[in-house]
């Protein structure tokens, strides 16, 4: 009987929902607001991960944290809000900030330009990705995606305006976002998030000023064909100034909310981080030793106490594990 008054009562007890980010699917209406937040900066060369704000990007009014999951914190993941403003379904240009480096800035920039940082970002539970078309030995070219994208490349003969050993910085993004439309829901779903990043050295008519509509861009529309900006730590204060920019890009896509995480599966074979496996397996060896060394000299101690004649009378005394030297 109380069986079924449990089984009654769970069937018209109240059910309170919740929601799991990146499990359910988000539809977003045109021209709303799609965020864009950003995560660390990694590299294969050093294994160290860093803020994204620890170089000098745009920065929003006030930086928050983002993270959602514990995913996301067991990843180590450090995921912020960023200044990037997009809305559904909305073709734009748009300059984010101007920023002139102090020569500390370009420095670090420089650096880890050299050091073959990456930069991350994630738009609705999905991380930014860039597309390269690689050739097989057989002639066939294939399409492969690596998550982030390039903070910078630095400069050789085969790049056209470059200086061989010079840094460039990625100071243009062109991302290109994809999305999905279906007549069983309301508006479209985002399933793709692509990052196209370029290095454009704007130049801009007049005065600078902060409002888009007096501002004229010289440099417009933006491509590879551009000269490319240089970090240049020495360089004047006219050098260090950096223009950051970027353009968005919709196209619908006939991939379904539950595989746009396929593309991931096709990521070119990066590095691995031996660093990090080798400094995992320490701390397990170091953790295992002496938890190893206490129980031996527990269990070498509780040994040599039993089987000396002074305590035989105590042996009655003794139950469970600790009568096994007896046998």
């Amino acid at each position: 009987m109380s069986l079924v008054f449990l089984r009654v009562w769970l069937l018209l007890a109240p059910v309170a929902a919740f929601y799991l980010p990146g499990v359910a699917p988000h539809e977003y209406l045109d021209n709303e607001k799609v965020e864009i937040k950003v995560n660390k900066l990694s590299s294969t060369k050093t294994q160290l991960p860093y803020d994204y704000y620890s170089l000098p990007f745009c920065r929003p009014a006030e930086v928050v944290n983002k993270m959602e999951n514990l995913g996301e914190v067991l990843h180590g993941s450090v995921i912020k809000n960023s200044a990037y403003d997009i809305s559904m379904g909305k073709i734009e240009f748009r300059v984010l900030c101007k920023r002139t480096l102090e020569p500390a800035e370009a420095t670090l920039l420089h650096t880890r330009i050299r050091q073959d940082y990456r930069v991350h970002m994630i738009m609705d539970n999905l991380p930014a990705a860039t597309k390269m078309i690689r050739e097989l030995p057989d002639g066939q070219t294939i399409v492969m995606y690596d998550r982030g994208y390039p903070l910078g490349f630095v400069g050789s003969a085969e790049r056209q305006g470059s200086v061989p050993g010079g840094a460039y910085l990625h100071n243009h993004l062109r991302f290109v976002l994809k999305y999905h439309k279906d007549a069983a829901f309301d508006g479209a779903r985002i399933v793709g998030f692509e990052v196209e990043p370029l290095s454009v050295k704007h130049k801009y008519k007049g005065a600078w000023s902060d409002d888009a509509s007096q501002l004229q861009l010289l440099t417009l529309p933006v491509g590879p064909d551009l000269p490319p900006l240089r970090v240049d730590p020495k360089g004047s204060a006219a050098e260090r100034e950096v223009v950051y920019t970027y353009d968005v890009k919709w196209e619908p896509s006939d991939v379904k909310w539950a595989s746009r995480w396929d593309l991931y599966l096709y990521m070119g074979d990066d590095q691995i981080h031996w660093f990090s496996i080798i400094n995992s397996l320490a701390i397990v060896l170091l953790l295992t030793g002496i938890v190893a060394m206490i129980m031996m000299r527990t269990l070498r101690r509780d040994v040599s106490r039993y089987n000396s004649p002074e305590d035989k009378d105590d042996l009655a005394e003794e139950s469970g594990w600790k009568l096994v030297h007896a046998d």
